[in-house]
Parts: structure tokens; sequence; C-alpha cells
């Protein structure tokens, strides 16, 4: 029996920010909406996923970006689907507060926008969206620490067992966020492009480089003098290698109880750990809606063109002596002021992935009535097929490996295991 054809493609960036709540989107999506929904990755086989597909509705990781490769290829093929920004990235630092606004026709009339609360709606209005074209659903990220979402994750004895950790230690958390710290030239440039100070864009990699290389001396020390596992955790879309690289030349290799695991991901490192530690990551604000014990590491002063208001309800850690007592004494870390102002401003009513599942529902409802019943294609699925064996022989040609990174590439088995194992939780 031929499976059933797509309604909607979910394409993820990064597997261990999206591919859950996609999964569990698509469970729901199935048991609620009688909907299927292809999960695809945006980074691989992009002509692969337009040949095998012509879907309804097409969402996407971010749409801040009409010219953005791989939405452009898809609206080329796709050209009669309604968008989705499922918008993955909401809480900006002061810098990003132009880069990532809507830049094209497309982006702010077009496409419909899914927020975590009216501070993002008020964002995208104020860059000239309109408000009937975002759908404020609350942040699907933070379901996943509530019941029964919270139960589909390894716990901290499986953890402890697959990276050699000490689960009668206390553990440390510590999710960097200097992704900064690794940007091109060339990214750089495009900051500027879109709309950041040069000064600034510049002055933000240098921070995020003095910053990482020194909390990676104070997180050794840490590792060494007390008895806390430390566990710190590129960010997903940084080079493992790159990363690597950067903490030796600060600290050494890793070793003893100061470990660096990209493995799994945030959530189910937060629910497992004792206190959660990092720079000015939203990593924190899951943390506080996990009700973990949270602090700021803050090793020079955080510029004001990084600054974000939440950044106040946190407590900071601004030296290694401080970061050492604290770890040796125990000290509990607040984390109730954060967790009542994200509980508020981004879980506004009832459960988040749910509440996207019948967003992403109305808008198939949608593509259908704009198009008489019928999606048609813009390009070909035979011309797409050309594109992908043309690319998988350069490929072969060339030996030039996909620019992606590779801990971002999943197949379809994957996403079937991770969707049948949601279905076993929610029934």
């Amino acid at each position: 029996m031929a499976p059933k054809p797509a309604d909607i493609v979910l394409y993820v960036g990064h597997i261990a920010r999206e591919l859950d709540v996609s999964c569990a989107l698509r469970h729901l999506l199935r048991r609620d909406h009688g909907l299927e929904m292809a999960v695809c990755s945006i980074n691989f086989d992009p002509y692969g996923t337009i040949a095998a597909h012509n879907p309804k509705v097409v969402a996407v990781p971010w749409f801040n970006e009409d010219q953005d490769v791989a939405i452009r290829k898809a609206r080329k093929y796709w050209p009669h689907a309604v968008y989705l920004n499922l918008a993955y990235e909401q809480v900006f630092q002061n810098i990003n507060k132009e880069v990532k606004k809507p830049h094209g026709n497309f982006a702010r009339d077009e496409v419909l926008h899914h927020a975590w609360g009216e501070f993002y709606a008020a964002y995208l209005v104020g860059y000239g969206v309109g408000r009937d074209r975002i759908r404020v659903n609350g942040n699907p990220s933070y379901a996943l620490y509530q019941e029964p979402y919270r139960r589909y994750f390894p716990d901290r004895a499986e953890l402890a067992g697959a990276h050699g950790l000490d689960p009668a230690r206390p553990w440390l958390f510590v999710p960097e966020n200097y992704g900064a710290a690794f940007y091109p030239d060339a990214y750089v440039d495009q900051m500027v492009r879109w709309g950041a100070p040069a000064e600034q864009a510049h002055g933000y990699r240098e921070f995020a480089r003095r910053s990482l290389a020194e909390m990676c001396r104070w997180l050794r020390q840490a590792a060494d003098a007390t008895e806390w596992e430390v566990v710190l955790r590129p960010r997903p879309y940084t080079r493992l290698e790159a990363f690597l690289e950067s903490v030796k030349e600060s600290v050494g290799e890793p070793s003893g109880r100061f470990r660096v695991i990209q493995q799994g991901t945030v959530r189910e490192w937060i629910l497992a750990s004792d206190v959660v530690m990092t720079s000015y990551s939203t990593s924190l604000i899951e943390a506080a809606v996990a009700q973990k014990p949270i602090a700021m590491i803050a090793p020079e002063p955080i510029p004001d063109f990084v600054h974000n208001a939440w950044y106040d309800k946190v407590p900071q850690i601004e030296s290694q002596p401080a970061l050492l007592g604290a770890l040796e004494t125990r000290l509990p870390f607040s984390w109730g002021e954060l967790h009542a102002w994200a509980v508020g401003e981004m879980m506004p009513s009832g459960d988040p992935i749910a509440n996207m599942a019948a967003w992403m529902a109305d808008a198939v409802g949608l593509a259908l009535n704009r198009s008489g019943g019928r999606v048609v294609r813009g390009k070909s699925a035979w011309d797409a097929k050309a594109h992908q064996l043309g690319r998988a022989l350069k490929g072969a040609l060339t030996h030039r490996a996909d620019k992606a990174v590779a801990h971002d590439r999943f197949d379809q088995a994957e996403v079937v295991r991770r969707t049948e194992r949601w279905a076993r939780l929610l029934g």
C-alpha cells in the first residue's frame, strides 16, 4: 500500500532543536486532524524532497529572508503552497533585532508566522507583517518540560551510562551560546548588510571568543577542584571539531570530569542535571521552565548590543572564585522570577504543540480554499529529480562533502522511529 501523500512538508534545520517537536506534531496531525506531514532536512538532499512531495503547506524553521537558498528552491517548485515560519528563534539580543527581521516582500506579506507570545507578534508587526498573518501559540519547546512530553526523553541513568558520567555526583550542565565566536567573515558582513552596525558585528564575535575562552578556563578548574561532573555542550549548529579546537587552545584536551558532549538534546540534559549555568543562552529560560537552579556565567560585562531584558532575571556569576564558591556550597540559584516571566510570556494558552498542530491544519484548509482543492506544482518533479541526480554526480566526481553539518543529517527511518515513540506516549 502506497504511503499517503504529504499534506505538509516540515523542514528541520537542527535535529537537537527541532526534530522531537516535529515528530510530535506529525503524530498529533495524524491523530487529531487526519493529515499527513513529511519531516525533511532543509540542509540535505533538497531536490530529493522536492521530487517526492507536492504539499499544500510548507513549514520552515526560519523565514526572515526571501532569498534564503533553501526557501527559494522550495518556492520555485511549490509556488502555490502556504508557507509557515515556525521561527525557532524569537528572543533576540539587541544586535540581532535588525538582522532577524523579515527581509523581503514575501516574508512580510505572504508568509504565516508562528509566535511564542505577543512580544514576538509586536516585533513582526513593527517590521511590517500584518497581525492577521501571525498566530500566537506558545513555545513548543517549553511544552517538552511538562507532562506527558517530558517522559519521552532518556533519564539520568541512561545519560550516565551512555557518556561515562557518575550519576551519584552532582551534574553541572553548560549549554553554551557563544556561536558568534565561530562566525566566518562572510556572515559578519551579512549581518552588516542586514542592518547591524559594523563595529558591533565585529565586536560581537571578539566578545564571544574572549568569553568562551575564559568560561572554559573556569569550568576546567571547577571540574578539577570540586566533586561536580561538568558537561559543556556546544551549540548544535557549531561544528564540533572547531569547538574542540577552541577548547584545546584555552584549557587543553577535555578530560576527567570536564566533558564536551554535543550529543542529545538540551531538554534531556536539563531534566537530568542538578544545576544549569551558561552564557546568555535561552537554554537558561528552558531550565527555569523545568524549575532547575540556574545562573548566567559572565566572564566580562555584556555589551549593550548583546543585552536582553531577561538577563536581569538570572543570577550572575562574574568570577572564577564565585563559580567555585557557588558549587562548593551548593548555593540554590533562583529560577522563580525567570520561570514566571517565561510561562507568562511564552505559554499563554494551553498546550503549545497541540496549538501548533491546529494552526498547521488551518493552513491546509487555507491552501485548499485558495487553490480550489488542488495544489499545482511550479517546475516539475522530473526537473527536481534531474537536479538531484546532477548534484549526486557532481559530489561523486569532486568528493566534496555537503556543507551542512554532519550531525544534522537524518533519514526517514529516524522520523518513523521518533513518531512511533510519540504515538506510544501520547496515545
